[in-house]
């Protein structure tokens, strides 16, 4: 059977859970205007659900009203919603431009029109309710982090997303197949042919701190590398990071600390923490947890404005101790 879908695209923003940690930008003349856009709330937990908004074109057939085409996704006319949809979120990004997929919902609930806030959530701004076309459980759904945001979406151009925010990619049958390998197979569409890292000198050195940096260093780099990020290494120039991560667009500066621990506590060199203080949109702080297990956790800080601190995609955020060097934790 074939997989329904359509693309939503929105303003872009780190976390979609409302403006206490972030802002939102792009989104055409209303978000410009207002500050704000009904997106704003798209992968807040609302018992166990996430709520998503789309802006959608008014259709005068409709009755001058916003409409999802439901029938172009397997519905009736006479239907309301239609179930089992893949829902890919796209948005431009801020610094480089073009537009990205940015998450998705798995089969998510899409309705024709929109639906008002589910009572109690909250989902308001300025006391006025926001309102959604699409819901799914929030376990058949992904927020891609910033830095996973690398697969992008042609606008403007025969067969691809147009103007409209609503995008059912039925005149783009092999970008759709490449999109939905994406999200089942986690393989990454239109990848950098560029010759990769193939790895970094191996440390004779027993002691467990070198066993746990090194499998710090691997986990970072095979994170980026899943993205098509091309990694090096420069661990031995002494430069105040570890890697370097870059695609086309983007060049990241990684620094990486491995910690056998669950706790996240470590230190920085003055040479670190220089280059983390001046070089703030591109620097990275890559911290593994629990780095010899079998199951390592990563977190990458990255700079938010929006905070003024140094944020996790899930929102943790890390507190600077300054000494000669710099004691990092949560």
């Amino acid at each position: 059977m074939k997989e329904k879908i359509v693309f939503f695209n929105t303003g872009w923003m780190d976390f979609y859970k409302g403006f206490s940690n972030d802002t939102i930008t792009g989104g055409g003349k209303y978000v410009e205007k207002e500050g704000m856009g009904h997106e704003i709330y798209n992968f807040l937990d609302f018992k166990g659900r996430f709520y998503g908004y789309v802006q959608p074109k008014i259709d005068k057939k409709y009755g001058n009203q916003s409409n999802i085409n439901l029938e172009k996704l397997g519905g009736l006319k006479t239907d309301e919603f239609v179930d089992n949809v893949t829902v890919v979120w796209t948005a431009r990004h801020p610094i480089h431009g073009g537009t990205y997929i940015i998450g998705w919902y798995l089969n998510a609930r899409v309705y024709k029109y929109e639906q008002n806030a589910p009572k109690n959530s909250n989902r308001k701004f300025n006391k006025n309710p926001i309102g959604y076309y699409t819901t799914v459980e929030k376990q058949y759904s992904k927020l891609l982090s910033i830095d996973e945001r690398v697969v992008r979406v042609k606008r403007q151009e025969k067969n691809w997303m147009g103007q409209s925010n609503v995008w059912y990619a039925d005149n783009n049958v092999d970008f759709v197949e490449l999109v939905l390998d994406y999200i089942h197979n986690n393989k990454i569409p239109n990848s950098i042919e560029n010759n990769k890292s193939k790895g970094f000198p191996r440390q004779l050195d027993p002691l467990k701190k070198i066993e746990v940096e090194k499998s710090a260093i691997k986990i970072v780099t095979k994170y980026y590398e899943k993205l098509n990020y091309n990694v090096c290494s420069v661990e031995k120039d002494n430069v105040g990071w570890d890697l370097i991560a870059s695609n086309k667009n983007t060049k990241l500066k990684l620094e990486v600390k491995g910690l056998s621990g669950v706790s996240i506590s470590t230190e920085l060199t003055a040479n670190e923490y220089k280059n983390l203080k001046e070089d703030m949109k591109f620097y990275r702080l890559c911290i593994v947890t629990e780095a010899l297990n079998k199951k390592p956790i990563l977190k990458i800080f990255a700079y938010s404005k929006d905070t003024n601190a140094w944020t996790s995609e899930d929102g943790l955020i890390l507190k600077f101790e300054e000494k000669i060097s710099a004691k990092i934790y949560v």
